[in-house]
């Protein structure tokens, strides 16, 4: 009796640590915290359209009504997000409203919540107000939705600092190496790896960073100055796609002397390389610590979809 009494026992044990893994901090009227939970991820604010709304083909004496679905899939909460429905000759089907602007930010990415932010959008024509030429049979173009929104990178890769690179025979905490693999930060631009070298005079950073959204029902994006934030979609020029911002390049709250000086970097087949100096470093023996980089920009992403619209009032 006393070895089946201890063996259930040891099982409601077993099963009260095995059920609590994977989570940590909950607490009586909190959400579970997944101990899995890391910022990576190549995406922003991704969209898609809900199925059949609209179906792949209506009439003129029908409704169009388009419904999205918006989610934030990457760590930074964006304060502020544009999308168009465009495509379409709105003296034909006039669509309301002409832009959806979110009422509130969007949520990203976190412990709390892994899924990140999500919301809707609705794009319609009554019945009433879509009117095609007699002579026309149908209509069949393509409704491209596209999202203008503001995005960060923060990426905090653990490097190693060495002040005195020359001594050899000295046991180290950390060595130095030529490349720190650094992979993503939930963001659709990426630090990709940071080439590191150390010399008596101070270390050398090369950052490589490259716009790498894409995905399945995404289209890949394009980056584009936070100034020309207002031109977007349709007013953005040549100068200001493919251009960022450096905030911040860090160690331990010391700003890097970094190039290019203005802080504005474009990007090339959506890469770049940030050249930064550490130069004025504690004259400790060597030692880890995070090099901090946070990158800012517009960002824009679309997805499509063709509606076939069949004239109920045709006449040949």
């Amino acid at each position: 009796m006393k070895k089946r009494t201890t063996t259930i026992i040891c099982l409601i044990l077993i099963l009260a640590i095995t059920t609590g893994c994977g989570t940590f901090g909950r607490g009586r009227g909190e959400p579970p915290v997944s101990a899995e939970f890391a910022a990576t991820g190549t995406e922003g604010i991704v969209m898609q359209f809900v199925q059949d709304q609209p179906p792949m083909k209506v009439y003129t004496q029908s409704a169009l009504t388009f419904l999205v679905e918006i989610r934030n899939r990457g760590t930074y909460t964006v304060p502020s997000a544009a999308f168009y429905l465009t495509g379409y000759d709105p003296m034909l089907i006039p669509i309301m409203p002409a832009a959806h602007i979110l009422s509130q930010p969007l949520e990203g990415k976190s412990p709390f919540n892994p899924e990140g932010g999500y919301t809707t959008a609705v794009f319609e024509a009554d019945a009433s107000r879509v009117a095609l030429p007699q002579s026309m049979p149908n209509y069949k173009p393509t409704f491209m939705l596209t999202a203008c929104y503001p995005y960060q990178t923060i990426a905090t890769p653990l490097i190693c600092v060495d002040p005195n690179p020359l001594d050899t025979t000295t046991d180290k905490a950390c060595r130095v190496q030529k490349v720190y693999a650094t992979g993503s930060q939930g963001a659709p631009v990426s630090v990709e790896s940071i080439e590191a070298e150390a010399r008596p005079n101070g270390m050398y950073f090369r950052i490589h960073i490259a716009n790498t959204a894409g995905g399945t029902e995404q289209a890949s994006g394009t980056v584009f100055s936070m100034n020309s934030m207002g031109s977007c979609p349709g007013g953005l020029q040549y100068r200001d796609l493919n251009v960022l911002t450096y905030t911040t390049i860090a160690i331990s709250t010391q700003q890097l002397d970094c190039e290019p000086k203005n802080r504005e970097i474009r990007l090339v087949n959506d890469r770049a390389t940030i050249f930064c100096k550490f130069l004025n470093m504690p004259r400790v023996p060597a030692f880890q610590t995070p090099l901090e980089i946070r990158l800012q920009y517009g960002y824009k992403s679309s997805i499509s979809k063709i509606v076939e619209i069949e004239n109920m009032n045709f006449q040949r």
